[in-house]
């Protein structure tokens, strides 16, 4: 089954979050998400699980409207994290609850992860701490059997190696149910090692899908100029990451034979290209937005 998301809008208050959004998901990908903090990611996720419906737009399964489909409720998994209903039971109540919600529930999974991972099944999930929670709620999305779960920064929290456990399970659940997993995060590097690519949300619309290693749009470089000042140019069509003397680096969007043009001349000393990652296309994205800070709600998260 695909996943598909098509020309989703959405207003909260007359205030468009999502416009125009689409995009699609596979049977076992990993997809990452990833916008700057009010680009409606929370959101989007709460209109694809039929939390909130669309002005506009819809989300389906092989061209079905997902929202009507009753007999496939159990297709897909999604709970806000860390905070969520879930909170105020302990796990085997939330078991019970949600075992009535998901017919191919995997019990013993379930109950093997909770013994692995030493989380108390008496204390309420509001008496873990944030880490615990996150990962709790990994645990109940997977042991739902959903053919889709979304994740809302999943990794917020962990510590390094509780983290990397929980990578190997998301991959694990992955590779041997053929799960497909959504991942909204602010961790780049985190995504750069865990998804099959990247979805860029901005202005509540899906800008670019890119795999890392097969983005040639983008390109970084290290140069060393001969000039007294930075060449206008680096900073008009690129963005400086880094200068320190007469040597900087810069991320170019967009990359074109002009640009290969100027910096094969002789302004410079010499040139390098540098491999890019998923928070370099992020930066060359976004560049152009400036620094102002938005203020996160909880219509734009």
């Amino acid at each position: 089954m695909t996943l598909t998301i098509a020309n989703i809008s959405k207003k909260l208050n007359k205030k468009p979050v999502i416009e125009n959004a689409s995009f699609q998901i596979n049977e076992g990908e990993i997809v990452g998400l990833v916008g700057r903090n009010g680009a409606g990611k929370t959101t989007l996720f709460r209109i694809i699980s039929g939390e909130i419906l669309p002005d506009f737009g819809s989300v389906g399964l092989d061209d079905q409207d997902y929202h009507r489909m009753v007999a496939l409720h159990d297709q897909l998994f999604y709970v806000d994290m860390p905070n969520n209903w879930m909170t105020n039971f302990n796990s085997q109540q939330v078991k019970r609850i949600v075992q009535a919600s998901y017919e191919n529930f995997d019990t013993s999974w379930y109950d093997q992860q909770i013994t692995r991972f030493k989380l108390d099944g008496r204390q309420k999930l509001k008496q873990y701490s944030k880490g615990m929670r996150a990962l709790f709620t990994l645990i109940v999305s997977f042991a739902s059997n959903a053919q889709y779960v979304l994740l809302d920064e999943p990794l917020d929290g962990l510590d390094v190696l509780v983290r990397d456990e929980v990578k190997r399970l998301i991959v694990e659940r992955v590779t041997n149910q053929n799960t497909s997993v959504l991942i909204a995060s602010h961790n780049l590097v985190e995504l750069d090692t865990l998804t099959d690519r990247i979805l860029l949300l901005k202005n509540g619309t899906i800008i670019r899908s890119f795999e890392v290693d097969g983005e040639q749009d983008i390109k970084k470089y290290q140069v060393a100029y001969r000039s007294e000042t930075l060449p206008a140019f680096l900073s008009e069509r690129g963005m400086v990451i880094a200068h320190t003397g007469h040597v900087a680096t810069v991320i170019f969007d967009h990359f074109d034979e002009a640009l290969a043009i100027k910096l094969a001349g002789p302004t410079f000393q010499f040139i390098e290209e540098l491999p890019i990652n998923s928070e370099d296309i992020f930066r060359a994205s976004f560049s152009k937005d400036g620094y102002a800070w938005e203020r996160e709600t909880e219509i734009g998260k």
